[in-house]
């Protein structure tokens, strides 16, 4: 009795997401992060619990480089998250990330208290994972592309809570 193998047909071809160039001649750099020995170390005052603890989980998806951790008593905070008003004029932004830059300091993500007040959880994770994008270094997209980097946050109940291949396609090229 022969055993016959039949080969299966290749899957489907996926093409290769390239990563997206950043918005106003801005480019992204190591030095514009928060990262500190392939790492960021965090403290909390913020409200938005529920949104900082997803946005880290999520940008620890696999093949992720930079480890995002609790700081402890006996390292230095790279990044505090923290609430803030902010304003609520049409150009006041649903968070923000700075950037202190020397050494020892502490960069801030902030959520802007006046504008997510009463915002839907997606919403909240939105800017929570866009911010967190900033302090691993990434900038703003074009709107042509799926991205949690666009300027302008999405329409409230449009936000999306993934990380879309093009962020992961520009933080491999940042990270590796």
């Amino acid at each position: 009795m022969a055993l016959v193998l039949f080969a299966s047909a290749p899957g489907p071809a996926y093409a290769v997401v390239q990563p997206a160039p950043c918005l106003d001649g801005v480019r992204e750099t190591k030095g514009f992060s928060a990262v500190d020995d392939g790492e960021i170390r965090w403290t909390d005052k913020t409200s938005y619990d529920d949104a900082r603890t997803f946005a880290i989980k999520a940008w620890q998806y696999r093949g992720s480089k930079i480890k995002i951790v609790e700081d402890s008593a006996i390292t230095s905070n790279d990044v505090e998250f923290k609430d803030a008003d902010l304003g609520t004029s049409a150009g006041a932004p649903l968070g923000r990330y700075e950037r202190h830059g020397s050494i020892g300091a502490t960069d801030y993500i902030i959520f802007n208290r006046q504008k997510l007040r009463g915002a839907s959880r997606d919403r909240l994770r939105y800017v929570a994972l866009h911010e967190l994008g900033h302090a691993l270094g990434l900038c703003h997209k074009s709107d042509a592309i799926v991205s949690l980097l666009w300027k302008n946050a999405p329409s409230p109940g449009y936000e999306f809570t993934w990380i879309p291949d093009v962020d992961k396609a520009n933080y491999k090229k940042l990270w590796g």
